[in-house]
């Protein structure tokens, strides 16, 4: 599963630095603009669960482990 989640953040990088080209010219992009942009939205929802998946497969991973022993 780590693999797999690397893999998925490695291809979705380019992604996210070529988000809004237009935030490097300069703009006027504050906190709101993070908040509400749709694109932000959703990969930070994407962030967030890419998390809570690889963090219950390595707490079920230990689990496994400890049961094992």
């Amino acid at each position: 599963m780590t693999r797999i989640s690397t893999i998925f953040g490695v291809l979705l990088l380019p992604g996210v630095a070529a988000a809004h080209p237009n935030h490097l010219s300069g703009g006027d992009y504050g906190l709101l603009h993070f908040v509400t942009d749709p694109f932000h939205v959703g990969l930070t929802a994407a962030a967030v669960l890419l998390f809570v998946v690889a963090r219950r497969s390595l707490l079920r991973r230990r689990a496994l482990n400890r049961r094992s022993q």
